[in-house]
């Protein structure tokens, strides 16, 4: 068990009227629906976010939608405590010097903004399912860009073991790089009228 992360760009709402009546995810009426159009794109149901997190689905409504199944991708984020590691770690190498601890106590009421701090939308999301929408995967695209020097140079440091409390060895390195772009990729894909799914 962990956590998977699939992601999409180019979604299409299917509008109400044109979803067939009795269709719920993975009944029959949706396997005759599905079977019955053609094999480009396939269906997505996105869950309407009465949650904490609803104001990362901007820019997306809930409903049926049409994903191209070329062009998205998918994301093996870890374990959820590597995942949970992995995000305290990017928080740490972003500034916050009590780690994810300190967004979630010091910021968790902040709502999306085009200017609030770095990753501040990945670090306070469910760490296990949701929805991020194509507006915070612009905003967070552009945190992994515009951040990425400096945190490589702070990972550098705990592989340098010139940092005071952290210290990474080849591995742990290697393994937060990989996810860093990994993520940065699904971001980009997904601020291109997309989104991100946790599952």
């Amino acid at each position: 068990m962990g956590l998977d992360i699939s992601y999409y760009g180019n979604v299409k709402r299917i509008p109400d009227e044109k979803v067939p009546e009795g269709v719920e995810a993975f009944n029959q009426a949706y396997e005759d629906w599905e079977n019955s159009r053609d094999g480009n794109t396939y269906l997505y149901y996105i869950h309407p976010d009465r949650s904490y997190f609803g104001e990362h689905m901007k820019g997306l409504e809930p409903g049926w939608y049409e994903v191209p199944r070329e062009g998205g991708g998918y994301l093996r984020a870890g374990s959820y405590s590597g995942y949970n590691s992995w995000r305290n770690d990017l928080a740490v190498a972003a500034g916050y010097e009590g780690g994810a601890e300190e967004v979630w106590r010091t910021m968790s009421d902040q709502l999306y903004e085009p200017d609030s701090p770095p990753f501040l939308e990945l670090i306070n999301f469910s760490d296990s399912e949701g929805v991020i929408g194509p507006e915070v995967s612009k905003k967070l695209y552009n945190d992994f860009v515009n951040y990425e020097n400096t945190i490589k140079q702070e990972v550098d440091k705990w592989f340098l073991k010139i940092h005071p409390e952290k210290e990474y060895g080849v591995d742990d390195t290697k393994w937060f790089l990989s996810k860093y772009e990994e993520w940065k990729k699904a971001f980009e894909t997904a601020s291109n009228g997309g989104f991100v799914s946790f599952h």
